[in-house]
């Protein structure tokens, strides 16, 4: 694989990483299809060498840093799975008036 293929999966990783966490952050809703690619995209990443398992872990301890809460920073911090952690607040969910 040349450098620039790496060069190019990790920007774009980056991208989508960030769109990620910036989505949450402003209280969008995050498909189960994005977060399923976004996880295969970075599983794929890792086993291509084109970053490995303590970078990317940085990467999302970092950008959990700027966009979560401390809860979620320390969920990925202990968390040794290389997973994407939904931080969305749940939706009110308000009974019906019908019996």
């Amino acid at each position: 694989m040349s450098d620039q293929v790496a060069s190019n999966y990790l920007a774009e990783l980056d991208a989508r990483l960030l769109a990620f966490f910036e989505d949450q952050a402003q209280g969008l809703d995050i498909p189960p299809a994005v977060l399923y690619r976004l996880e295969g995209f970075i599983e794929a990443g890792v086993i291509a060498k084109f970053i490995n398992a303590s970078d990317l872990k940085s990467r999302l301890c970092e950008l959990a840093e700027r966009y979560a809460s401390t809860e979620v920073v320390a969920l990925y911090r202990s968390d040794e799975r290389l997973i994407l952690h939904l931080h969305m607040p749940e939706a009110p969910v308000y009974p019906s008036k019908k019996s």
